[in-house]
């Protein structure tokens, strides 16, 4: 089979697909007409990501070799900006929202190395205290637009408290989160702001010090440390 025929099988699959510049780099990010909500860009996701390319500006080394596990990965936009921009990277989500973060790693593969990043998709059900991910000591955690299901909750919690539990290291966790209309979107996120600040310190990111196209009032930056 040719090149060319499976390309355009291939965007026959995925027909929507955004470009992202990271540091002269550009990022083809596949995305699918319709679906969960792991299967599309979201705001939230690109604000997290321009603010690392930011932090990066002032401080080359910020993820340069550090270890970086991504929560809720979607699609992968904040994971393959922070190993575009040298961090290790290991991006988590369901099972079935692997193959289509995986092809994005794929994707973008050579750029990632090229800059001296890695990045690996691997499967995480929040909540599940078994799971391989959790033996593993990162030094950051990222996370954006998590907070949509109200059975989450819960186990996204206790997610970041076993990530946080290793004898050596308490990971820095970067979360963005949008700030949706509706009540019950607003009920969720102060369930879940008032559970995290039962566990974890919490630092509110100025819009001044993110990116300057790349950030919104509706959308929150949080830097979070365990207490």
């Amino acid at each position: 089979m040719s090149h060319r025929t499976s390309c355009f099988q291939l965007n026959d699959l995925f027909p929507r697909e955004i470009d992202i510049e990271v540091c002269l780099k550009t990022l083809k990010i596949f995305q699918k007409l319709e679906g969960d909500v792991n299967c599309v860009v979201w705001d939230a996701s690109l604000v997290l990501a321009k603010y690392l390319e930011t932090m990066c500006q002032h401080k080359a080394d910020f993820l340069s070799g550090i270890k970086v596990l991504e929560l809720g990965s979607g699609l992968g936009v904040v994971g393959l900006t922070a190993a575009t921009l040298g961090a290790q990277v290991t991006l988590t989500d369901l099972p079935e929202a692997l193959p289509l973060l995986r092809l994005n790693i794929s994707e973008n593969k050579q750029k990632i190395v090229s800059m001296g990043g890695y990045a690996i998709a691997e499967s995480l059900v929040w909540g599940d205290k078994n799971s391989e991910i959790h033996k593993q000591e990162f030094d950051m955690i990222v996370l954006a637009d998590c907070v949509y299901y109200e059975d989450a909750i819960d186990p996204l919690i206790e997610t970041l408290q076993c990530l946080n539990n290793t004898i050596n290291k308490k990971p820095t966790i970067y979360l963005t989160q949008e700030l949706r209309d509706s009540d019950i979107q607003k009920k969720l996120w102060d369930v879940f702001y008032e559970k995290l600040t039962e566990f974890f310190y919490i630092e509110k990111i100025p819009e001044e010090q993110q990116h300057v196209n790349y950030r919104s009032s509706d959308i929150l930056l949080l830097k979070i440390i365990k207490k």
